[in-house]
């Protein structure tokens, strides 16, 4: 089965596939300290990979989904589990 997951911004379903993790680090020489003190820039983004009806493999930020169905039941079929 699967779990079925809304992308909040677009309103789309989708189908989630799974987690992964974004990262970047850049380097560049700075105007005073040159190589010796680089200006450095890093980031990290959070991302889920979720399939469209077509098969389609996108990414998108995981704090933009919302989860709606696991394994075909509604999470309120999950309540009693979770408390």
């Amino acid at each position: 089965m699967a779990t079925i997951v809304l992308h909040k911004p677009s309103n789309k379903k989708y189908i989630f596939l799974g987690t992964g993790f974004g990262a970047y680090k850049s380097s560049r020489s700075s105007f005073l300290g040159g190589d010796l003190f680089p200006s450095e820039e890093e980031g990290e983004y959070p991302v889920a990979s979720v399939s469209d009806e077509f098969g389609q493999v996108k990414w998108v930020y995981t704090e933009d989904l919302q989860v709606l169905k696991i394994d075909g039941k509604s999470l309120d079929e999950y309540k009693d589990e979770l408390i």
